[in-house]
């Protein structure tokens, strides 16, 4: 799966997105890595967008990390619900299958949303300025997918719970990272 992204760089706040390229040769590196370790993640050679906090990755759109959201983008369809939106790749790949009646992205950061907010809301997408454990949707929802780590490890677990409780009886379909 490839998903195109033609996104604002920027800073706001402590957020940050600018773009990196990886060359063959880091490609290759990734690659072998992946493959001797037995994960089937890889990454192409090219220039990408990265979300960062305080210098932190957060995320980018390699196709490593596309893969680990493809799933859920193939299954997704009718009303959607996004927590986090990042880069907006979800939200992109969404768009571009085009199974969407609509799709609602909860975003507690004002930084994340003033980077590229405005970018999706041109192309329809609801953005609500809420924390996802807190806001209380006024709708049901087909599918949800929640990504608000920036670290995925069963340190998460305890919050995934507390989402899916949240969310029992709003959502026919959640997944998570």
């Amino acid at each position: 799966m490839e998903i195109r992204l033609d996104i604002p760089t920027g800073k706001s706040g402590d957020w940050k997105i600018d773009t990196f390229t990886v060359d063959k040769e880091h490609a290759e590196r990734f690659n072998l890595g992946c493959m001797l370790s037995g994960n089937s993640r890889y990454i192409k050679e090219g220039s990408y967008y990265k979300l960062s906090r305080k210098g932190y990755t957060i995320m980018s759109n390699t196709s490593a990390e596309i893969s680990d959201h493809a799933e859920f983008i193939k299954k997704a369809k009718g009303v959607v619900l996004v927590a986090g939106l990042g880069l907006g790749m979800v939200i992109q790949g969404l768009l571009d299958r085009g199974n969407c009646s609509k799709i609602v992205v909860v975003e507690k950061s004002e930084g994340v949303i003033n980077l590229v907010g405005e970018h999706y809301r041109k192309k329809g997408i609801e953005i609500v300025h809420d924390d996802i454990f807190s806001y209380k949707p006024s709708e049901h929802f087909d599918y949800a997918w929640f990504d608000i780590w920036g670290d995925i490890c069963g340190d998460n677990y305890p919050q995934m719970v507390k989402l899916h409780r949240h969310f029992r009886g709003k959502i026919t379909k959640m997944m998570d990272w």
